[in-house]
């Protein structure tokens, strides 16, 4: 597919999104299986994540395993941040993909979710199932291959893509935990990250800003700090990208405002709350601003469409 081996050397390299679809498209094809991602996931040992695989696989528990691939994921792809959120006894790690306008090859999502779920039973030694896995994409003709794999509820064509786990799960201790050796991993691991970021600053501050919306409103202040930036700092790095702070928060908010909507169950308010507004008539008019839509239409859009048999 005219990608260059030689650049698989050392794992510092990163292909283009185009070149990589292209050798997704091709390899299912050879296969002839479209669960093809879950073979891939199967194969992910600690070198596959780099130094962040390592700093896992020395994590106490799984839970400390899985926060650090939250705030590590950028040195695994480009394209994808993930998070992860406690509710009661129940654990979350949402994926988020930004790929602009280029539609990703739906296995590469599938082998992204399935990989943390077997690297962890990996490292964790034991094949525990998570309680349920969502997809945004259609029902896989090999649907019966995700459940066996996954071996709990997998749903298709949902608000989001996530993989929730059991906490008492995540409190499984790791066989070769080293807690020391996983911090001095997480020191050299962000220094991997600020390279590879170098130049990307509007990226870097947009995951932060998905990571901590949900904790209250984001500031200048508080994302500088995060980067160790002055704050005038970060704001002179958007501006040199053609972008600024305000443009990075609206485009996020406008991405997950549209994710949250569509979530069964998921109240206007909630929305608001879970994007930092102060309350759901703010959040309403800066959606309407932003979109030319009232937040009402897309609630009413996901029920008529819950409402519709589902076709793969």
């Amino acid at each position: 597919v005219g990608m260059d081996p030689a650049l698989l050397v050392g794992g510092y390299i990163r292909y283009s999104q185009g070149q990589m679809s292209r050798l997704w498209e091709r390899a299912i094809a050879l296969s002839g299986d479209e669960a093809f991602g879950l073979l891939v996931a199967e194969q992910v040992r600690p070198a596959t994540f780099h130094v962040l695989g390592y700093a896992m696989s020395t994590s106490a528990t799984l839970g400390r395993a899985l926060h650090r691939f939250s705030r590590f994921c950028r040195l695994i792809s480009d394209s994808c941040t993930a998070v992860l959120t406690e509710n009661g006894e129940n654990v979350t790690l949402e994926f988020f993909f930004d790929t602009g306008n280029s539609p990703l090859v739906f296995q590469t999502i599938d082998t992204v979710v399935a990989s943390v779920l077997a690297y962890s039973r990996w490292i964790g030694g034991e094949a525990f199932a998570p309680i349920e896995v969502e997809f945004r994409h259609a029902e896989p003709a090999e649907a019966q291959a995700y459940r066996t794999f996954f071996r709990c509820d997998v749903h298709y064509r949902a608000p989001r893509t996530s993989i929730t786990f059991a906490r008492s799960d995540l409190d499984r201790p790791i066989l070769a935990a080293d807690e020391e050796l996983a911090s001095m991993l997480d020191r050299l691991a962000q220094e991997y990250l600020e390279k590879r970021m170098s130049g990307r600053t509007a990226v870097r501050v947009r995951d932060l800003m998905i990571a901590n919306l949900a904790n209250g409103t984001v500031s200048k202040t508080e994302i500088a700090k995060a980067l160790n930036l002055t704050e005038r700092t970060l704001l002179r790095r958007l501006k040199a990208e053609g972008t600024t702070f305000a443009d990075v928060l609206n485009d996020v908010r406008q991405e997950l405002a549209f994710q949250y909507l569509r979530r069964p169950g998921m109240t206007v308010s909630e929305v608001a709350y879970l994007l930092g507004f102060s309350d759901e008539n703010t959040f309403s008019r800066a959606f309407k601003r932003m979109t030319g839509r009232r937040p009402g239409t897309v609630i009413a859009a996901r029920a008529q469409e819950q409402s519709q048999p589902a076709h793969p």
